[in-house]
């Protein structure tokens, strides 16, 4: 008796895990299958604006690093001093991407460089 119970529990076990295991049929296929139906929703606004960036920027502090990309680890590239009037051409959430009087490209935080 002992015989059958170590042959039979091991088998039990190895049938269950094959049939886990197998990869479904075409017959399960159908089962399976969504079908996705997109909506769309009517809007009043037909071009969407992410941000409304202002043309320009006035640097509020009394110096304002200019770095090489928008985040606090990217190379300072220049400062700036207060009241400078900087050109905005892209926002990338705090920060400006903005072009200096002289010609020289870089970023600021926002905070410190406010709209005029």
């Amino acid at each position: 008796m002992k015989t059958i119970t170590y042959l039979l529990i091991p088998s039990i076990f190895f049938i269950l895990a094959c049939s886990l295991t197998t990869p479904p049929t075409a017959k399960d296929a159908g089962a399976q299958a969504v079908k996705k139906i997109y909506l769309t929703t009517p809007t009043n606004n037909p071009t969407p604006s992410l941000h409304t960036i202002s043309e320009t920027c006035t640097v509020s502090a009394h110096s304002l690093h200019l770095r090489s990309c928008g985040g606090l680890h990217c190379t300072v590239i220049a400062w700036l001093s207060e009241g400078e009037v900087l050109a905005v051409y892209k926002a990338d959430q705090d920060w400006l991407q903005v072009t200096t009087p002289a010609g020289q490209t870089g970023w600021v935080h926002s905070k410190y460089c406010g709209g005029s």
